[in-house]
C-alpha cells in the first residue's frame, strides 16, 4: 500500500473528527454564545439611543489617561492604568464576591449571568479590550508600564486579567508570538486557516477544535517541543499549571459556579477568536500565496474593534509596533497594497464580515471592498469571482506555498 492511499484515509479520518469535535463544542455552547452576544449587542444599542454611558466612560478614559502617563512607557498608553483597574480589580472583585455567595448562598442562575453580560460588554468592548491588551502586551514582551511599576505588572493581562475572561497564560506569549507570527499562516502555523477552503462553514466548524488545541496550549507544546525549542515548552507548561491551579481552586470551591464563569469564558471567547482569526487569513491568492497584503485582512475604520487591531498586514509586518504607529505604516506600504489587489475592506464589524464569507457572499464582501484599491477596468462582479477564488484555495500544497517565502518574524 503506498505513502497516498494511507494518507487519503487518515486525513479524512482527521477531519471527520474535527467536524464531530467542533460540532460537539458549537452545540453545547453556541447557544450560550449567541444569547450573549445578542445581549451585549442590545446593550450597546439601547445605550446609544438613550443615556450614553458609554460615550460618557469613553470622555471619562480620555479625562484619566493624562494623569496616569507616568506609569506607562507610551505616553499615549495613560488609558491602561483605569482600564488594568476595572478589568484587573473590579470585575476580578466581583468575581470573588458571587463567588462566596454560590459558596455560602447557593448558584444563582441569574446572577451568574448577570456577571457574564457585564463581564464581557456592551458589544463586547471588556471582552475586546481585555484580548487586545494581552495580544499588545505579548508583543512587548510584558514591558506596557513604566519602571520600576513593570517589575510586578509585566505580563498583569496575560497571567491575571486574562484568567477571568478565558485567556490561558502562554497562548498569546508563546504560541502567538512564536509560532503564529513565525509561520504567519503556512503549515506549521498551528492556527493555519490553508487547508481549507474558507467560504464553508463546515471548515469553520472543523477549525474550532483547532483553534481550541491552541488556546489551551496543547498543540503548541507538541509544535515547540519537535522543533526543540524546550525553553518554550517549559514556559508554556508553567503557564499552563498556573492556569490549571486558580481554575482548579475555583472548581473546588464552586463547581457550578466555575463551571460558567471561567470555564464558560474559555469556551465563549475562543469561539469568537477563531471567528477572528477565520476573518484575518481568510484570503489566499493561489496564483501569489507569499503576498502579506492579500493573506492578512486590513479593515479601514473597523467597528467594534479597537487599537488599530484592523491593520493586520501592519501588525504581521511589524508585530512590536506601537498602535499609534499603525496607519503611519500601512501608509508607508500604499504602493504594495495599491501592486495587487490586497483584502482590504470598509467600516465593517468583523462578525459581520465572517458571515459573508461562510454564506458565501461574494457580492456583499465585493460591495464593502475599500474602492480605492480596486484597478480600473475591474468591476465588482470580477471582484466579487476573485475573492471567491481566495477563499476556495486551500490545500497543504498551498499551505507550504504560503511559507514560501515567509521568514521568521519572531526571535527564539
Amino acid at each position: 500500500m503506498g505513502f497516498k492511499s494511507v494518507a487519503q484515509p487518515l486525513m479524512e479520518s482527521k477531519e471527520t473528527v474535527m467536524l464531530y469535535l467542533g460540532t460537539a463544542i458549537l452545540a453545547t455552547a453556541g447557544p450560550f454564545v449567541v444569547l450573549q452576544v445578542a445581549l451585549c449587542t442590545l446593550w450597546e444599542a439601547v445605550d446609544r439611543r438613550t443615556v450614553n454611558f458609554i460615550g460618557l466612560c469613553s470622555r471619562a478614559s480620555q479625562a484619566l489617561a493624562a494623569p496616569c502617563t507616568f506609569l506607562v512607557k507610551n505616553e499615549a498608553d495613560g488609558f491602561i492604568v483605569h482600564l488594568l483597574v476595572w478589568l484587573g480589580a473590579v470585575l476580578p472583585a466581583w468575581f470573588f464576591y458571587e463567588l462566596y455567595l454560590s459558596i455560602t448562598v447557593g448558584f444563582s442562575w441569574k446572577r451568574v449571568m448577570v456577571y457574564n453580560l457585564v463581564r464581557i460588554g456592551p458589544m463586547y468592548m471588556n471582552f475586546m479590550y481585555c484580548y487586545v491588551m494581552c495580544h499588545k502586551e505579548a508583543h512587548n514582551y510584558g514591558n506596557l508600564f513604566a519602571s520600576p511599576y513593570n517589575s510586578f505588572l509585566k505580563y498583569v493581562f496575560n497571567h491575571w486579567v486574562g484568567l477571568f475572561n478565558g485567556v490561558v497564560p502562554g497562548a498569546f506569549t508563546y504560541a502567538h508570538v512564536y509560532n503564529h507570527h513565525k509561520y504567519d499562516n503556512c503549515e506549521r502555523d498551528i492556527i493555519s486557516t490553508a487547508f481549507r477552503p474558507r467560504d464553508e462553514f463546515s471548515s469553520w466548524v472543523r477549525y474550532v477544535p483547532e483553534f481550541f488545541a491552541y488556546a489551551c496550549n496543547l498543540s503548541s507544546v507538541f509544535a515547540f517541543w519537535s522543533e526543540g525549542r524546550y525553553r518554550f515548552v517549559g514556559g508554556i507548561i508553567l503557564s499552563t499549571i498556573w492556569y490549571v491551579l486558580f481554575v482548579g481552586t475555583c472548581w473546588f470551591a464552586s463547581p457550578m459556579f466555575t463551571l460558567f464563569t471561567l470555564i464558560y469564558a474559555f469556551v465563549e471567547a475562543n469561539i469568537l477568536l477563531s471567528v477572528v482569526n477565520f476573518v484575518w487569513h481568510a484570503f489566499i491568492d493561489p496564483d501569489d500565496p507569499s503576498n502579506d497584503y492579500i493573506n492578512s485582512t486590513t479593515i479601514i475604520e473597523g467597528l467594534n474593534f479597537t487599537l488599530a487591531e484592523e491593520y493586520h498586514v501592519v501588525h504581521h509586518q511589524y508585530a512590536g509596533a506601537h498602535w499609534t504607529q499603525h496607519s503611519e505604516l500601512y501608509f508607508k506600504h500604499m504602493e504594495s497594497y495599491k501592486a495587487c489587489v490586497p483584502s482590504v475592506f470598509y467600516k465593517q464589524n468583523i462578525f459581520e464580515v465572517f458571515g459573508m464569507i461562510v454564506s458565501k457572499d461574494y457580492t456583499k464582501l465585493a460591495q464593502i471592498y475599500y474602492k480605492p484599491f480596486l484597478p480600473k477596468g475591474i468591476t465588482e462582479e470580477d471582484l466579487a469571482q476573485l475573492l471567491k477564488k481566495r477563499l476556495q484555495c486551500h490545500g497543504l500544497a498551498l499551505a507550504r506555498s504560503v511559507g514560501r517565502t515567509n521568514k521568521a518574524k519572531a526571535g527564539g
